[in-house]
């Protein structure tokens, strides 16, 4: 079954195309855990995105914003702690922000008006949610006209489970094993002889340092 799904997936990139999506604005919802930060990039580089193209004027947009809200600590609940929602407003109605983010700690961006870039660079409708890989590519998208249903969250489930890498921490190199080899690459972000990775921060710190060396090594120990 998952080599089926495998195969889904990879026809569902070739119809989609290969082209790689990127945005970095201020995160305005003051109840997101990356509030004041700028994502997607660089503060959710290293997760699978979905990203809802709305407006911040009407109950019923907001409703659907807190079902993804609760949709999205479903999905980490289930084990995809590498996986955010971010909603597309637009900076013209700004002041419906509070509104809309009521029920919601999911990131909540400004597309720029009257360009809008993200809209046009995501070739996005109105409610569309664009499901997005690690790597910036397009996986597939929905429309959420008539709100966020199970028929949807059962499709992104299934999506998920053929395109999510689950991160085991400690993992520095990404080779599936916590060794040597990991406290050494860290040992070098450290030193500057290596370019510093957010995988590396073991304490969520925001900081590469010593405390992260020492916790590594206390996985290995404790293996």
């Amino acid at each position: 079954m998952k080599f089926i799904n495998a195969i889904a997936i990879s026809l569902l990139f070739i119809s989609t195309g290969f082209s790689q999506l990127e945005y970095s604005y201020e995160d305005m919802n003051t109840t997101s855990p990356s509030h004041g930060q700028d994502v997607w990039n660089p503060f959710y580089t290293e997760y699978i995105t979905f990203h809802y193209i709305s407006t911040q004027g009407w109950a019923g947009w907001t409703a659907t914003f807190g079902q993804l809200s609760n949709f999205q600590q479903e999905l980490r609940d289930e084990g995809y702690e590498n996986v955010v929602i971010i909603a597309v407003g637009q900076s013209n109605i700004s002041n419906f922000n509070g509104n809309f983010t009521a029920s919601s700690d999911c990131p909540l961006v400004m597309d720029p008006y009257p360009g809008l870039p993200i809209r046009d660079q995501f070739d996005g409708l109105h409610r569309d949610l664009i499901m997005v890989d690690f790597d910036g590519n397009e996986i597939t998208r929905f429309n959420l006209s008539a709100g966020l249903t199970n028929g949807y969250k059962n499709n992104i489930r299934g999506i998920l489970e053929s395109v999510y890498v689950f991160v085991i921490p400690g993992d520095i190199n990404e080779d599936q094993i916590v060794n040597i080899l990991d406290v050494i690459q860290t040992v070098n972000m450290v030193l500057g002889t290596l370019p510093v990775d957010e995988i590396a921060d073991m304490n969520g710190d925001g900081f590469i340092n010593v405390v992260d060396i020492i916790n590594i090594v206390n996985i290995i120990l404790n293996q």
